[in-house]
C-alpha cells in the first residue's frame, strides 16, 4: 500500500502548523472520481461532467433473539451484504465514458468500476456492476444532467487495504469541473456583467459561448476555440439566452465549465 507523508518542519517548534492533524489528512469529495472500463478493458474512463458520488455498503439483519436472551434485548447478526453506487452530473453525450455506459445499459451487460483519488492517484474501490438506473434530464431553462445507479455483483473490494498493481488511473485524470455562473444586466444596452463562483486558478483561461438553443458542455482537455474572456469585461448577449463560461489550462484544454440564462438590459 501506498503512504503519502507529509514532511515535518519546525514551524514555531509546531504550534499552530500541525501537519500530523486529522484535518490535514482529510479528503476533498472533488478529488473522488468514479471511473468505468471500456468493455474490452483497455481504457478506464472517468465519467465526463459527474458532480455527487455516494457509495452504499450494507448487510442483512438477522434476528438470533430467543426466550433465554440477555436483558430482554433483541439479538442480531449480519447476514449478505450488498453494494452500490450513485453518481449524478451534467450529461455530456459525445464523451466515450457515457457511451459505454448507454451500450451496457442496453445490452444489459456488467460494467467494471473503479472509484479513485485523482489528486493523490490512488484506487480506493472496485468491483463489477450493472445499471439499473439511468435517466437523463433536460429542462429548458438549466443545463442537460444524467444520474446513474450501479448495483454490486461480488463484492466491492477495497483498494486501500487490497493494493493492485498496476493502480491504473483513468485517462485524462479527471471529469470536466462545475462553475456557477450568474449573468446580471450590464450598463449598456444589450450587454450582461457575469460572475464566475470559484475563480478560475492562476494561469488559467476564460471562454464562452452564447446560443439560443441548450449547449452542450465540452469534454474535459477538449480544446476550446469560443471567445476569450478576460473574467471581468461585461458581455453583448440576448436575455433569455444561455451563456456558457468555459475555464480551460494554459494550451485551451477545458477543465471547467457552467451555465446561466442571460439577463442582458434592455
Amino acid at each position: 500500500m501506498k503512504e503519502f507523508r507529509l514532511q515535518a518542519f519546525a514551524f514555531d517548534n509546531n504550534a499552530y502548523c500541525d501537519f500530523s492533524s486529522s484535518a490535514a489528512k482529510a479528503v476533498a469529495g472533488k478529488d473522488i472520481l468514479l471511473a468505468v472500463y471500456s468493455m474490452d478493458g483497455s481504457d478506464l474512463l472517468a465519467i465526463s461532467g459527474q458532480q455527487g458520488l455516494t457509495i452504499n455498503r450494507s448487510a442483512d439483519s438477522i434476528e438470533i433473539t430467543s426466550k433465554d436472551t440477555e436483558g430482554g434485548w433483541k439479538s442480531k447478526i449480519a447476514g449478505m451484504k450488498e453494494w452500490s453506487i450513485d453518481n449524478d452530473g451534467l450529461y455530456v453525450p459525445n464523451d466515450q465514458s457515457h457511451a459505454v455506459l448507454s451500450k451496457a445499459f442496453d445490452n444489459s451487460d456488467p460494467v467494471c468500476v473503479k472509484v479513485v483519488n485523482g489528486k493523490t492517484k490512488v484506487g480506493m474501490f472496485g468491483g463489477l456492476a450493472v445499471i439499473t438506473d439511468y435517466p437523463i434530464e433536460a429542462p429548458y431553462d438549466d443545463a442537460m444532467t444524467y444520474s446513474l445507479t450501479l448495483e454490486g455483483m461480488g463484492a466491492l473490494v477495497d483498494l486501500l487495504t487490497n493494493p493492485v498493481s498496476p493502480d491504473t488511473m483513468p485517462d485524462g485524470n479527471a471529469a470536466l469541473g462545475t462553475l456557477t455562473v450568474v449573468s446580471v444586466e450590464g450598463e449598456s444596452s444589450g450587454q450582461t456583467n457575469v460572475y464566475v463562483n470559484p475563480a478560475k486558478d492562476a494561469g488559467n483561461k476564460y471562454f464562452y459561448k452564447t446560443s439560443a438553443s441548450p449547449l452542450a458542455y465540452p469534454t474535459y482537455g477538449e480544446i476550446i476555440t469560443q471567445t476569450p474572456w478576460d473574467g471581468s469585461a461585461a458581455i453583448t448577449a440576448t436575455t433569455g439566452n444561455q451563456i456558457m463560461v468555459i475555464e480551460t489550462d494554459t494550451d485551451g484544454k477545458a477543465l471547467k465549465a457552467g451555465i446561466a440564462t442571460v439577463t442582458a438590459k434592455e
